[in-house]
């Protein structure tokens, strides 16, 4: 993707100088308008309704069936291409950057920046560039260490609360039980490794005053990081696997392993999910392990916002703002994006404050133990601040998952595949009209 403008993309918190929003009472459309929206989130018909009802003036028509990911993100990419984008979009966060400096994205801060109350400094800061704002915050994926506690218990294993006894951990269990394993190393989701980087305090993406990426892809925390997992692997702790395939779940569902590396959404759509109602498989969640005895940081893995797209009429930029905002704020928004897809909601864990005073907030989770949303609340406050994402960031997973299968495979050191993967990143920068180096 040829994107030849680059622009700054902090993301450290941004201090937004636009003006606070309108009451909401008050930014309605007095006459009929329609408001397009792109999403792959589950019963988007729930969520309209909910809107319509609130502002029975402006109209949502369903989104198209698009899928999600990089199918989503192709027919998003040639529709703002031809001008037919839509006016409201989802994107993940990781994605913003390439739009934003495609300027396919509008900056809503004038309708929006009374917004930035209702969410955590470095959500908002995520969707922000000095005082400018690109989307509303939709939901967010605070990491954590889903595991099973009997399994533990029974192979007299601690719950890792360091990556140095989760290694120890993983070694003792599949010793104990060879068809058993704490944790598989994911090699077709490069983003789990982004997070644990994230974690760890590395910076890989960052955006030098002077206009230039500098991209430390084989810096000594990202060979940290990828190196712990490296000898997993190698020592035969760690399988390799393939998440969200058919053998992935298999592989969940037959016990396969103990503990999962998740976000706030794992338990629902990584381990609930993959279950029969009938198995016995009981998970509970706890603090992602940590680089430093009694450290409390954590990373987000996943989550989207709602975008105004410049394919919107620029008479409808203000209510597809309020469209966005509303959806993912108000307590019946926010109500709809907790409850699960199953009972008609969208099955998130909101971006937003005050997701957790809704009556959702507290459903039980099927084969949980605990509160689950209360312990991802407190990780979503722990969540390194300083992390910053590229317009390159959908290049980098393919760089990464291919040059990290050469590793697995013998043919080069994990390091070098860093190391070749920073040299590539850079290259592709360059060619896409980019200043870049490492």
């Amino acid at each position: 993707m040829n994107r030849k403008r680059a622009i700054s993309l902090s993301a450290t918190v941004a201090v937004l100088l636009g003006a606070l929003t309108v009451p909401a009472s008050n930014a309605a459309a007095q006459a009929k308008v329609t408001i397009t929206w792109w999403s792959w989130t589950a019963n988007p018909k729930t969520v309209i309704a909910n809107f319509e009802k609130a502002y029975p003036n402006i109209s949502v028509p369903l989104p198209p069936s698009y899928g999600s990911g990089s199918t989503f993100y192709a027919k998003l990419t040639t529709a703002l291409a031809g001008g037919t984008g839509p006016c409201v979009t989802q994107n993940e966060y990781s994605e913003l950057p390439q739009y934003i400096a495609a300027h396919d994205f509008v900056n809503i801060a004038q309708y929006v920046s009374g917004y930035q109350k209702d969410y955590p400094a470095w959500v908002w800061g995520q969707v922000s560039q000095g005082s400018a704002v690109y989307a509303i915050p939709e939901d967010i994926g605070p990491m954590g260490l889903m595991y099973q506690p009997a399994v533990l218990k029974k192979y007299n294993l601690s719950v890792p609360t360091t990556w140095s006894q989760f290694a120890s951990d993983a070694a003792a269990l599949h010793k104990a039980d060879p068809s058993m394993y704490l944790d598989p190393f994911v090699l077709n989701d490069p983003s789990i490794l982004e997070s644990l980087w994230w974690q760890a305090g590395a910076r890989p993406f960052v955006l030098e005053p002077n206009g230039t990426w500098r991209f430390t892809i084989n810096g000594p925390v990202e060979q940290q990081v990828t190196n712990f997992w490296a000898n997993l692997v190698k020592s035969g702790n760690a399988p390799v696997d393939n998440d969200f395939t058919t053998e992935w779940t298999h592989h969940i569902a037959q016990d396969r392993y103990a503990a999962a590396i998740g976000a706030a959404w794992g338990p629902a759509y990584v381990i609930s999910s993959n279950l029969a109602s009938n198995s016995t498989q009981e998970w509970a969640v706890t603090q992602l392990p940590q680089w430093t005895a009694g450290a409390h940081a954590t990373a987000n893995w996943g989550g989207s916002t709602n975008a105004v797209t410049k394919d919107c009429p620029s008479a409808d930029v203000k209510d597809a703002a309020l469209f966005a905002a509303y959806i993912n704020t108000s307590k019946s928004g926010i109500a709809i994006d907790e409850e699960s897809g199953a009972q008609g909601g969208r099955g998130l864990f909101p971006a937003a404050i005050a997701r957790s005073s809704v009556p959702q907030f507290n459903v039980p989770e099927p084969h949980f133990t605990g509160n689950i949303n209360a312990a991802y609340n407190t990780y979503a406050a722990q969540v390194v601040t300083n992390w910053e994402w590229s317009p390159f960031d959908a290049e980098f997973r393919s760089f990464m998952s291919t040059q990290l299968a050469s590793a697995i495979a013998g043919k080069q050191t994990w390091d070098q595949a860093l190391a070749t993967v920073e040299s590539q990143l850079v290259s592709y920068a360059k060619s896409a009209g980019y200043s870049a180096e490492s």
